[in-house]
């Protein structure tokens, strides 16, 4: 791996310094806001007298947040560039985590909660994602697994969070988060440069001089501009490989969803302590590194859609077992299958929307994908939730969960390839509608 960080000259090819800084903020920062925030649950829930579906409900509107937001962002990183959208973002996460920490009535923890939404999708969302896609292009997919892999060791932070809220309770353990989002996430966000153009280079580090029809920023080799013009946002809202990769991610999100939120609660209700529990939180992303480094790896030989499919087929059964755990050694076999299906479409989707839809405009492409994606972001944790509080057991959501990831993998198999992009592109089949 190392061969591909050199350059001739013998330099590293800034692109993969951009992929190295957003790694280690999504490991950090990411651990903290996002895989880790389940530590927080139920201390919050103990002091505040809060039931599950009430802080489920916050998870909820922070997705709808995100999602509401998601075109705006999309659209700002195309037209401001990736880095000043995630320095912001780590800005505000920072502000929203400590804020939260002097809640006391749920208006304003829902009020904090839509606000680290803002933060957390302008830092951590699309933006490092839009960046890499950017200065990559043959080796986009694999680009793209390297730095979300920061995620993957994530799962770290678990421990430490619930160690420091053993040591000091959730509030001064929030401000803890808070202050590392400033220290951290903002100077690696500083690292980000939106295209490589604008600093000399060619996507991958390449020399070859780009002709006038890929001035857009496009790599000759791979880059769909280069076999036809870019979609904008309305053009491929009305194309078949944007829907049917919108529909993919819902189905399988609701899982991913839910299982961020109550991953925790869920096994301290079976028995399970928060220890053990804390330490699956780390399995699950340590296993994702197989899921992101792997199919990041074939995303760049194979074709895409199956890789896709195997994934949620592996999801499917991990999640399937998540429903059947009756002890902590049946968290293994949920671990080694979940962490890797679910995190297989991590490094793919992204490649896909570049791929297919071309770079100009994927900030908003992706955005209207993040929109539409609120679904299962929206109805999971509370559905999880409600039937929690009702039933008194996860175990009847977790298998729905797993019949409609399941029920995803057809539409996996209906997007388009870029082979069938360039096809378009030499009017084999309709070219995209101006």
């Amino acid at each position: 791996m190392f061969a591909y960080l050199k350059r001739a000259t013998g330099r590293v090819f800034y692109g993969w310094w951009i992929v190295a800084a957003s790694s280690v903020m999504f490991c950090i920062c990411g651990g903290a806001a996002f895989y880790g925030f389940t530590t927080f649950f139920n201390p919050i829930a103990d002091e505040l007298d809060w039931n599950a579906a009430q802080i489920s409900l916050a998870f909820s509107l922070r997705s709808v947040e995100s999602g509401i937001m998601a075109p705006l962002i999309g659209w700002l990183i195309d037209r401001l560039g990736a880095r000043k959208i995630m320095v912001t973002g780590m800005f505000v996460t920072g502000v929203s985590l400590m804020l939260m920490s002097r809640v006391s009535s749920l208006f304003a923890f829902y009020a904090v909660f839509a606000l680290m939404s803002i933060g957390t999708s302008c830092g951590l969302g699309l933006a490092p994602y839009v960046a890499a896609a950017n200065w990559f292009s043959k080796r986009r997919t694999w680009a793209i697994a390297i730095m979300s892999a920061g995620y993957a060791f994530s799962g770290v932070v678990g421990p430490v969070l619930v160690r420091l809220i053993g040591l000091y309770g959730w509030r001064d353990t929030l401000i803890i988060a808070g202050i590392t989002m400033w220290v951290v996430g903002i100077p690696l966000s500083l690292v980000v440069r939106h295209r490589p153009e604008q600093y000399g280079y060619l996507p991958d580090g390449e020399k070859q001089p780009l002709s006038s029809s890929e001035a857009g920023g496009q790599s000759k080799t791979t880059g769909p501009a280069a076999r036809g013009a870019d979609y904008t946002a309305r053009q491929a809202l009305i194309t078949r490989t944007f829907w049917m990769l919108t529909l993919f991610g819902i189905l399988t999100g609701l899982a991913q969803s839910a299982i961020i939120v109550h991953e925790m609660p869920y096994l301290t209700s079976i028995g399970i302590s928060r220890q053990i529990a804390s330490w699956a939180i780390l399995g699950i992303t340590g296993a994702s590194l197989i899921g992101r480094l792997g199919f990041g790896w074939m995303g760049d030989k194979y074709d895409k859609r199956y890789l896709l499919a195997i994934g949620a087929v592996l999801q499917t059964a991990g999640v399937l077992i998540f429903a059947r755990i009756s002890g902590p050694g049946m968290l293994i076999p949920f671990i080694l299958l979940y962490g890797p299906g679910y995190s297989a479409q991590i490094p793919i989707w992204p490649a896909i929307r570049a791929d297919y839809f071309g770079l100009k405009h994927q900030g908003a492409i992706g955005g209207l994908q993040a929109l539409a994606g609120t679904v299962s972001g929206i109805a999971a944790p509370v559905l999880a939730g409600w039937v929690f509080d009702v039933r008194g057991d996860y175990r009847p959501v977790w298998v729905a969960f797993a019949v409609a990831t399941a029920l995803g993998i057809p539409f996996a198999m209906l997007i388009r390839t870029r082979r069938q992009r360039a096809m378009l592109a030499e009017g084999v089949v309709p070219a995209p509608p101006h």
